[in-house]
């Protein structure tokens, strides 16, 4: 220690004599130092040294008893992310970390104990790290859930016999002869997210043309599974005077909307069992390729607010000019839809005139419409009035929506009876809309029938709460299993709608497949709620709900009236579109 003392003056710890700069001590304790004047005379200074507080705040370890690999920690972004195995529940993790000397840590007001504390890692966490200074660093811990690629090697083929043994080498047999690959590639459907390739009999080279032998193997998602199909093409018949003889019933098939027509052959493609394209024989000249796609935009093709009795179609071709032989458009529709003065006739879009126009010579048998044409456009069924022949438009009049991206749809959704405007005159398309609102619109669309669920409806203890106007709706609803109420035994009917909560719903309605553990794809996928997380995704898929900017979901943010009307719109076509077994068996 360095010190300076009165002139004259000398100083001693104890009995030894101190030298400033020089001298060792242990200040462990407090240290009195003997100041001795040139007159001989003391003064005792006691002297306490104490340590200065630490201020290092960081995480230096971070492990989960599920993981599969090792914690990233990154000490410049204060960031930790960390993987655990495929299935793990996120909610209800204990951590076991190591900090910095003297520093502690929390979530929130919980204060953390390694390897005790429970966390909900379905979104990231926080860990608040507070150093011995007091001075505090913010730690962001992500978790992820390892994805499991999938096995499935296996394919299904719209020409030829495909067996379905369950090994690795399977086959394909009764390719029409003349068949070439590309045709042949393009009627191949691989399992989702699998890959194939058509090589020779070796297995190794390439295929450039299509001959018994060759060998299609199909890849899995996981880059190992492989499943081997040996092709088998029949043999020419006699042809007389030379060239491919076409079989008479030579037809392919596509249920998914997009089909490849060899030269001479028939083919039939149909999409979301509403709509089937049948193609003759010779109605091209060359390879022939049809798609069916769902128009979702359909605003600015509705500029005089048609009625809708089916969705509307774009059918397309690979080849420019009109068939030379005439197809045919066959729609599935619900009679039930039509008022006692319409009646259905299918319209094809004129993209010159920008209208819809009526079809000549449509045919009607039960539920379905059919009409011949030459020529591929926009479709769709309309109801029409017996008396005046032109698409039936509403008298609804409001104020407060005229020129709104989804005016056509609100006007939709009101001839449909799915939801109603104010008694003012306005429609308010961005109010929020609470549990009770908009479960009675989705039951409106999907057309359920009274239920006698008043005692269930009852149970709640907040029944009082739930007006008339909704009882029957929300048991309908109940008993159908589309919604819920809460732990606490309540319904909260005027809780306003998520738009997570309305995607829950919607998927219970329409009995939409789910798969766990699924990624949405969206930007904000981590805030979805693993509750809801597959439902989303689902609602995504079929086209039934979208983003809202950025590629974000925001599936806490409330569900205003203009949302809730196009998702019930959507679930109203779903019902509508419905088509009988027996026209897809024939």
């Amino acid at each position: 220690m360095c010190f300076a003392l009165s002139p004259g003056a000398s100083a001693a710890v104890g009995s030894v004599n101190q030298v400033s700069g020089t001298t060792v001590n242990d200040f462990t304790n407090p240290v009195t130092y003997i100041v001795k004047a040139a007159d001989g005379s003391t003064q005792n200074w006691t002297v306490t040294v104490s340590v200065a507080a630490r201020s290092a705040k960081a995480i230096t370890a971070f492990s989960l008893a599920e993981q599969t690999v090792a914690a990233t920690i990154n000490a410049t972004t204060h960031t930790i992310a960390i993987e655990v195995a495929h299935g793990t529940n996120l909610n209800g993790l204990v951590s076991t970390f190591a900090l910095s000397t003297g520093a502690s840590a929390a979530v929130g007001s919980v204060n953390q104990v390694s390897g005790t504390t429970v966390n909900d890692f379905t979104n990231p966490v926080t860990y608040i790290v507070k150093a011995a200074d007091g001075s505090t660093q913010n730690w962001t811990v992500t978790v992820s859930v390892k994805t499991i690629l999938s096995s499935a090697a296996t394919l299904t083929s719209t020409i030829g016999t495909v067996s379905i043994g369950g090994t690795v080498n399977e086959t394909i047999k009764n390719i029409p002869n003349g068949t070439t690959l590309a045709v042949f590639k393009a009627a191949i459907t691989p399992a989702a997210k699998a890959t194939f390739e058509v090589y020779e009999s070796n297995g190794v080279t390439a295929a450039t043309t299509l001959v018994t032998g060759v060998k299609v193997i199909v890849t899995a998602e996981d880059g190992t599974s492989k499943v081997t199909y040996t092709v088998t093409v029949n043999s020419a018949p006699p042809s007389g005077g030379g060239g491919v003889t076409v079989p008479t019933d030579a037809k392919v098939s596509s249920t998914d909307g997009r089909l490849t027509i060899p030269t001479g052959y028939t083919g039939e493609v149909s999409l979301d069992n509403a709509i089937i394209v049948t193609v003759p024989a010779d109605a091209a000249d060359k390879e022939l390729i049809i798609t069916i796609e769902k128009v979702t935009d359909t605003v600015k093709l509705l500029a005089n607010n048609e009625v809708l009795v089916t969705a509307i179609y774009e059918v397309l071709k690979n080849i420019p000019g009109d068939l030379q032989k005439a197809a045919t458009i066959t729609f599935t529709f619900d009679p039930a839809s039509l008022k006692s003065n319409q009646r259905a006739a299918i319209f094809y879009y004129d993209e010159t005139k920008k209208s819809w126009l009526e079809t000549t010579g449509s045919q009607i048998s039960g539920n379905h419409i059919l009409v011949t044409v030459n020529r591929f456009t926009k479709f769709a069924v309309f109801a029409v009035s017996q008396s005046t022949n032109v698409p039936t438009y509403p008298t609804i009049k409001l104020i407060d929506i005229a020129g709104h991206w989804s005016e056509s749809a609100i006007f939709q959704a009101l001839r449909n009876g799915i939801v109603t405007g104010y008694p003012d005159g306005t429609f308010k398309p961005n109010h929020t809309v609470t549990r009770a609102e908009f479960t009675v619109m989705l039951m409106k669309a999907l057309k359920s029938q009274e239920a006698t669920g008043e005692a269930s409806v009852l149970a709640f203890a907040d029944a009082t709460k739930i007006g008339t106007w909704a009882k029957d709706a929300i048991a309908q609803a109940l008993q159908a299993g589309y919604i819920t109420g809460y732990e606490d035994g309540t319904f909260r009917p005027d809780a306003q709608i998520t738009r997570a909560e309305m995607a829950v719903m919607v998927a219970r309605a329409l009995g939409l497949s789910l798969q766990g553990n699924v990624s949405t794809d969206f930007a904000d996928d981590r805030d979805i709620p693993v509750w809801a997380k597959a439902s989303v995704a689902a609602m995504k898929q079929f086209g039934f709900m979208g983003g809202k900017g950025s590629n974000k979901f925001d599936p806490n943010v409330m569900t205003t009236r203009v949302e809730a009307v196009s998702v019930s719109e959507s679930a109203w076509q779903q019902v509508n579109n419905k088509v009988e077994e027996i026209l897809f068996n024939r």
